[in-house]
């Protein structure tokens, strides 16, 4: 008998325990807690401004609905700022189990729009060691975001456009390199391999 009581399963259309498996493996151990106290929603930056409930997503961990975790538009919400880690009184590390379940779902061929964005975006970071640059503003469409920045860096007394300096590039290319990043940025933006849109509702 798990932890979790078999009868909640009935919740769920298509459930797997594997994934309530894996998930101890990544080292989230007392899963359960993550029901109760809250404080990382609570804290959350990406919860205030979306649907992204990370207890909402563990509970669903548990129960093994797999199809609809990894379908979801929810896990690509979190920033990665580690505020909730900060506030967990478990010390749950909440951004790694987001970005394993991520990988998951890319394994699975879930990502569709969001990694085209993803892409572009790494391609910058690539080639000119930022991920948004000022070209990309219109794509974004904020009002005069341009001349904004400019002014705000001059202000600050730092030159009106940031440039990564040609030793720092050439660290990030190695780095880039050994973790295959360059790699899997480079099949994405070639098309390789088909990624589902994600479900736009949880």
């Amino acid at each position: 008998m798990r932890e979790v009581d078999r009868v909640s399963v009935l919740l769920a259309n298509k459930w797997k325990w594997s994934l309530l498996d894996e998930a101890k493996r990544w080292g989230v151990q007392r899963i359960e807690e993550c029901l109760s106290c809250g404080a990382c929603v609570g804290s959350c930056p990406a919860a205030r401004t979306s649907s992204y409930n990370f207890r909402k997503i563990i509970r669903d961990v548990m129960l093994g609905n797999e199809e609809k975790v990894l379908s979801s538009r929810e896990i690509w919400y979190c920033f990665y700022c580690f505020y909730c880690t900060s506030k967990c009184p478990s010390m749950v590390e909440i951004p790694y189990f987001i970005m394993r379940l991520r990988r998951m779902a890319m394994e699975r061929g879930y990502g569709g729009g969001i990694l085209r964005v993803l892409a572009l975006t790494s391609s910058n970071l690539l080639k000119h060691g930022v991920s948004v640059l000022p070209s990309d503003y219109d794509k974004m469409n904020p009002t005069g975001a341009e001349e904004a920045m400019v002014k705000l860096r001059k202000k600050l007394g730092l030159p009106p456009v940031m440039k990564v300096s040609e030793k720092a590039l050439g660290e990030l290319k190695t780095i880039f390199e050994e973790t295959g990043f360059e790699g899997e940025v480079g099949k994405l933006l070639s098309g390789k391999g088909y990624f589902k849109e994600v479900s736009e509702k949880y």
